[in-house]
């Protein structure tokens, strides 16, 4: 099973932001979407970075030991821009190890080269946990119905 399993069944489109916007409307736009993690981008699409939860908690600190404001940190400042992306073909284990391997929580997904969506280490494992129900319920009946217990 690949991603392209966890961004069928997620309707909310892909949130973005630019390196130049502030950190506050990052947030604003995260709340909103239910979302931990906003992909940065250029005009025309460009992927620079991502932001997540993380950085903008380090933010926070940074703006608070300095008394800053941090609605005026620029996003820019404290996004991720080396980003691991993957495709949507990638398998959903291939993406657990890539999190892994990085010590990241979210991977940029993208189709033809272009970002679609973020998707979390919990949006993997709910999806692998989804699937292995799927499977024990199926094995279930079908070793119910060998028996003769399930009527057709």
């Amino acid at each position: 099973m690949s991603l392209k399993s966890i961004i069928a069944t997620d309707k909310k489109p892909l949130i973005h932001c630019m390196p130049s916007d502030f950190i506050d409307e990052a947030i604003s736009m995260m709340i909103d979407a239910g979302r931990n993690a906003v992909a940065v981008m250029e005009r025309g699409n460009q992927l620079r970075g991502i932001l997540t939860d993380h950085d903008i908690i380090r933010a926070v600190h940074d703006a608070q030991s300095k008394k800053q404001d941090i609605a005026k940190l620029q996003i820019q400042d404290w996004m991720t821009s080396k980003v691991i992306t993957c495709s949507v073909d990638t398998k959903l284990t291939e993406s657990l190890s890539l999190m892994g391997k990085h010590k990241i929580r979210h991977l940029v997904v993208t189709e033809a080269d272009r970002a679609i969506a973020i998707v979390s280490i919990r949006d993997v494992l709910s999806q692998i946990h989804h699937n292995d129900e799927l499977e024990v319920n199926v094995l279930r009946d079908m070793a119910l119905a060998s028996r003769g217990i399930i009527a057709a």
